[in-house]
């Protein structure tokens, strides 16, 4: 740099400006009456809102129980039906099986009866007879699922 080029900064003409050393008072905040009109507008409206979800949610729920009324039946039966053809399996299973075996009766043991009972009653089995011939991670599953539901 030559010093030609060179020029000292200096203050401004008329020199710089008062530092300022007063307290400087604060923007007046929002009055009470404001702040609490705002509150009050705010609350109406998530009232509101409030309601407005509740009866939606009551609407919601009035119609799952509609229709859970409605499918029960349907599913009870399916159930059923399920758990009837499951045993028709296991006892074709058995039957299968131990069609070699002399003096074998399905559903017996050795021709015993393993249950005794004195009226027409639908003995269920438990979930390991049940699932007797199914794949053993399936049954451990549903064993499970069983013993918890």
């Amino acid at each position: 740099m030559s010093a030609e080029g060179f020029r000292q900064e200096m203050p401004p003409k008329g020199g710089f400006a008062g530092i300022t050393w007063q307290r400087i008072p604060l923007k007046k905040p929002w009055s009470g009456l404001k702040l609490f009109t705002v509150w009050a507008i705010i609350t109406a409206a998530s009232y509101r809102v409030y309601i407005e979800n509740s009866r939606y949610r009551r609407r919601l729920k009035r119609e799952n129980d509609d229709v859970y009324v409605a499918l029960e039946p349907l599913l009870v039966a399916e159930r059923d039906r399920m758990f009837l053809n499951q045993l028709h399996k296991n006892r074709e299973e058995e039957a299968e099986l131990m069609k070699n075996v002399p003096g074998w009766k399905v559903g017996t043991l050795y021709g015993e009866p393993i249950f005794k009972t004195t009226e027409d009653k639908m003995i269920f089995p438990y979930s390991l007879e049940y699932y007797a011939h199914a794949n053993p991670d399936e049954r451990s599953y549903m064993h499970t699922y069983d013993f918890w539901m």
